[in-house]
């Protein structure tokens, strides 16, 4: 048995459709809220679409990361659990208490999602803590992978292209920084792999896509891809600060998104953050998804 939590999430849900494709008996995370809007436990519904392509559905049960008894009674029975949560003040907290909770269950592998940089440490808060949470993992005694995906491809249909302006325009903080961005497909079939295949114990990969781009080469597929003019109009931490708030998005979080491109702007064109890993390729055996491929609407072959 297999627990996911964060199966809600874009990388947990793809993961837990091909842990079902791959005949694994797989039990996701829940919250009560989460369970009760569903309608109950076990319907695939609650799993944000996470059911495998011969209609097995996965088990569902109900905890929180903030609850480490609840953690310990989902892991019952359970041989390997994936962690991974949403960026949260608290997150640092969380993934103790389910590393703590899978030693506790004498879990036999524990694969963290974690962010690339986060082996080298950073002051920006988002990869602090992931590096906090695998430093923990690591003398934990447990054993564990470190899965280190870059920035998420899917930031682009669901951010950027809705800022662009009536102008063509859009704006960031990015500078001239360049980013190897990954398909969160990609990762969930990456952690599919170490979840399932022998030999990967102990092991942190770093997953990217594979080419890096700044965000004035994403403006130009963009503008390849929509048939119309696009332009990426570099601004202030200052800005961008406002227009998070804006949008409704809490200071913490917004500073926290700051921090990460201000990390992005140190890493520069040919930093950690434009580095291009043969992970995806190496263990899934197929190429890595890129940003043309996504906004095409197909995969690579």
């Amino acid at each position: 048995m297999i627990l996911v939590i964060g199966g809600r999430s874009k990388i947990g849900s793809a993961l837990v459709a091909d842990l079902l494709d791959r005949g694994e008996q797989v039990r996701v995370l829940v919250r009560a809220a989460e369970a009760d809007s569903s309608g109950g436990l076990g319907g695939s519904e609650g799993l944000g679409g996470s059911v495998g392509s011969g209609g097995a559905v996965a088990e569902t049960v109900v905890g929180d990361l903030a609850d480490e008894g609840s953690l310990v009674a989902a892991m019952d029975g359970v041989e390997k659990v994936f962690l991974l949560s949403s960026p949260h003040p608290d997150a640092v907290r969380w993934h103790r208490n389910a590393i703590d909770a899978a030693r506790r269950s004498e879990v036999g592998l524990l694969v963290r999602s974690s962010i690339l940089g986060a082996d080298r440490g950073s002051p920006a808060d988002f990869i602090n803590a992931h590096t906090e949470c695998d430093r923990y993992l690591e003398k934990s005694g447990l054993p564990f992978v470190i899965v280190r995906p870059n920035l998420f491809l899917q930031n682009i249909p669901e951010s950027t292209i809705p800022s662009i302006g009536a102008d063509g325009a859009f704006y960031g903080d990015a500078g001239e920084a360049r980013i190897s961005m990954v398909d969160t497909g990609d990762v969930a079939a990456v952690a599919a792999v170490v979840l399932t295949e022998p030999g990967h114990a102990g092991a942190g990969y770093d997953v990217t896509g594979p080419e890096a781009l700044s965000y004035a080469d994403v403006a130009a597929q963009l503008a390849e891809s929509l048939g119309r003019p696009v332009s990426y109009v570099d601004v202030p931490d200052d800005a961008v600060r406002q227009a998070l708030l804006g949008a409704g998005l809490t200071a913490w979080f917004a500073d926290a998104l700051i921090g990460l491109y201000q990390d992005y702007r140190r890493s520069g064109r040919d930093g950690y953050a434009a580095q291009v890993t043969g992970t995806i390729a190496d263990l899934t055996g197929r190429p890595p998804r890129s940003l043309a491929d996504l906004l095409a609407g197909t995969a690579p072959l």
